[in-house]
């Protein structure tokens, strides 16, 4: 009996198992990678695994899944004709950390605190067990018990971190574009911020809509103009060079925190360019014909981006404001060119530079303002909202005369903080949040009466820096990771001893004036944060002790 054939059909029998064996391994692989990445099959973005690491590569424009479509024909048919942050669904991403954790947890409540009306979602990357994404929801789930219509949300994807772990800034683009996927919106607008922010004032769809300019008068400050709304409150504030202010979100039109990232991006490649960008390829990052590109396409008239415009269009950073439908134009973008631009520039703001060029990529332009937030108590950039902090430092006059003039009154720099307690805000800040009216700083009493001397505030603080000042620390790496629990203790203010340092920098005529305006903005911050955290905590007791 010959053996052969036997052996042959049995060759023939493994090698077709062996095969069958590696095509369901590529087929578990490729749809692993579609799931790490939350690419839906038939989306804009196809995936090819390429020496071991997924790269995204542009496709054809799809039709999209079906929570974006619903989100697209859901919007398309909403009224536009609302001034309430009942519209703004804000969104802020995390990872799964303690340290992130406190900072969501405090971020929610000064949202709550600061009168927003609209739905607040925390996106949550890269847990890395069910029992720790169940933690979170389940003491998310006794927070929101008290918010309004199920304020609160949770969203969890899969770590997008680049390089493993090293850059997980790319969890924003990619758990937002996940929960743009895999979510209903009923709001029209959507607001992105950081979890270290703390609000102090809502975010409404109104920009210059109703609103009248005025040019700001103080030195260092000349050029800023203010927007007053139409019962006379300061409510935006902007570099006088920039293009005019739009009406108000809505499809097209963007707005957002003016940073000064700059367009540095887009002189890339050319002589003028930073070290960081002399051999940026931003074709490598956009694609060909892209509008994103620094130069004109060869072959036909088509947009391009000019540094200035640049800068005076895609400068922006957290607070990202824009409509819905955007944001569904605009995740895929940032989720594509995030790792693009992180393999040329390996930096912390990659994922921001990705943003803006994902932004000129579609020519969404951003009305960019400088009073969505303060972070840095030391720059002297008008970018930032330190004008309506500097004018706490207006010293008050006296009712007498003296030869003819009026002689000011006492120490100004204490008054970011006077009347501040562990619990309550200054009392100057106090007064302007009431002339505003929003949240839990109703008017004091009877019918709203503007205070036009009340003075403005940024939307948000962003706590960003580490602020110190009369034995007092603020650092969010040094906050403990389980501040809120039920036997939680508060944050120590003195805000004496505060007052008492800045009045001795006030009074040191050896001191520079730009040192003692830092010293000021350093106690403001002390001086909000730690009751915003406090109160925070009071309010998380209530919720969930």
């Amino acid at each position: 009996m010959n053996p052969l054939p036997r052996r042959s059909s049995l060759l023939t029998q493994i090698t077709s198992l062996l095969t069958f064996l590696l095509a369901v391994t590529w087929i578990v692989s490729f749809f692993n990678v579609i799931q790490l990445h939350q690419i839906e099959v038939g989306s804009n973005f196809s995936q090819v695994v390429v020496g071991g690491s997924p790269k995204i590569i542009l496709a054809k424009q799809e039709e999209p899944n079906n929570a974006a479509a619903a989100n697209h024909n859901r919007q398309t048919d909403q009224d536009d004709d609302s001034y309430s942050s009942k519209d703004v669904h804000v969104v802020f991403s995390t990872d799964c950390s303690g340290y992130q954790h406190w900072q969501s947890i405090v971020s929610y409540y000064s949202l709550r605190r600061a009168g927003h009306m609209g739905p607040i979602t925390r996106i949550v990357s890269g847990c890395s067990s069910l029992s720790q994404e169940e933690a979170i929801r389940t003491e998310f789930h006794k927070i929101q018990r008290r918010s309004v219509n199920h304020q609160l949300r949770l969203h969890f994807t899969p770590s997008f971190a680049l390089g493993g772990k090293n850059y997980k800034y790319s969890n924003k683009p990619g758990g937002l574009y996940s929960f743009i996927n895999h979510t209903l919106l009923n709001e029209s607008v959507m607001a992105l911020v950081d979890p270290d922010m703390m609000a102090l004032r809502p975010i409404i769809p109104q920009l210059g809509e109703h609103m009248t300019s005025m040019p700001v008068t103080r030195d260092g400050y000349r050029d800023l103009v203010e927007y007053k709304d139409e019962h006379g409150r300061v409510t935006l504030l902007r570099r006088k060079q920039l293009p005019s202010l739009p009406p108000r979100i809505t499809k097209g039109v963007a707005a957002g925190q003016h940073f000064g990232l700059g367009g540095w991006w887009a002189s890339a490649g050319t002589k003028n360019a930073r070290n960081d960008f002399k051999e940026f390829n931003l074709t490598m990052v956009c694609g060909q014909r892209s509008p994103c590109l620094n130069v004109p396409p060869k072959d036909s008239n088509g947009a391009y981006t000019t540094r200035e415009f640049a800068d005076n269009n895609y400068a922006v950073g957290p607070v990202y404001i824009a409509s819905t439908l955007d944001w569904m134009d605009l995740l895929p973008r940032w989720h594509a060119f995030t790792p693009r631009v992180h393999a040329q520039y390996p930096k912390l703001l990659a994922e921001m530079y990705a943003f803006t060029m994902a932004a000129a990529d579609m020519q969404l332009k951003f009305a960019l303002s400088s009073s969505y937030m303060v972070s840095d108590p030391k720059t002297m950039s008008t970018t930032e909202a330190w004008l309506w902090v500097d004018e706490y430092a207006k010293k008050e006059h006296s009712s007498t005369t003296h030869g003819n003039k009026e002689r000011p009154v006492g120490n100004a720099l204490r008054s970011v903080c006077e009347g501040a307690t562990p619990y309550s805000l200054p009392k100057k800040t106090m007064r302007r949040l009431e002339n505003y009216g929003y949240g839990n700083y109703h008017y004091s009493g009877g019918a709203p009466v503007l205070d036009e001397g009340a003075g403005a505030l940024p939307t948000f603080l962003h706590y960003c820096q580490t602020y110190k000042l009369a034995n007092h620390t603020f650092a969010k790496r040094k906050m403990p990771h389980d501040f809120f629990r039920c036997d939680g203790l508060p944050l120590k203010l003195d805000a004496e001893a505060m007052m008492n340092e800045l009045d001795s920098v006030e009074n040191d005529i050896s001191l520079p004036e730009v040192h003692k305006k830092k010293q000021m903005r350093t106690g403001f911050m002390l001086c909000h944060l730690i009751p915003l955290m406090n109160m925070a905590l009071d309010d998380y007791k209530s919720d969930v002790c």
